[in-house]
This record gives structure tokens, C-alpha cells and sequence, in this order.
């Protein structure tokens, strides 16, 4: 369920990406509001990492308007990573972890 209320933490219009010949992100829309929980669902292939890596600024987006934080993904890349923070799946899991000692 949208607030349509709250400002947009991440917008995304038209978010396209290739790696060459093969389309990866082929228009993608979405906006999640501010204090929102958003879930990115889909089989293996439907371009979740590649999404999460373009949100992120690891890579670069073909072409499409990025808002996160509000800030825009191409002109202020350098604003959208001091707003945010990524953790891969994996990360808190480890062997190691306090959570999984017995």
C-alpha cells in the first residue's frame, strides 16, 4: 500500500539497462514512499540486483529519471550514496555472526 502523502524516498521512470544486445531492465516504475517498507520481487533473472545496483550507483542506468533521497541519480551520485546504505543478502550471515553462535 502507497501513502500517497508522503514524499517519495525512491522514485524510478523508465529505468532501462542492457549489457549489449540483452535488454535487463526494459522501463521499470515505481515509488516508495518515505517510512514505507518495499519489497523487489521476482524470479531469478527479472533484474532485482541489477535494479538494487543502479539504485545504489554501483552501475550505471542506459537511460530513465532516478530519485533517491531526492536526489537525482545522475547528477548527484555522490548525494544518493551518502543517503543511503546497502547490505548484500549475505553479509550479516556468516559463520562468525553473534546471532548464529551456540
Amino acid at each position: 500500500m502507497t501513502n500517497n502523502n508522503a514524499p517519495a524516498a525512491i522514485r524510478v521512470h523508465g529505468l532501462r539497462k542492457s549489457y549489449g544486445q540483452q535488454v535487463v531492465l526494459d522501463g521499470i516504475d515505481f515509488d516508495v514512499a518515505q517510512g514505507s517498507v518495499f519489497s523487489l520481487l521476482g524470479p531469478n533473472g527479472a533484474g532485482k540486483t541489477t535494479t538494487v545496483q543502479v539504485l545504489s550507483t554501483l552501475i550505471p542506468a542506459d537511460a530513465g529519471q532516478v530519485q533517491v533521497g531526492g536526489h537525482d541519480l545522475s547528477r548527484e551520485p555522490d548525494a544518493v550514496r551518502a543517503a543511503i546504505g546497502v547490505t548484500g543478502q549475505f553479509s550479516a550471515w556468516t559463520s562468525s555472526s553473534p546471532a548464529r553462535r551456540t
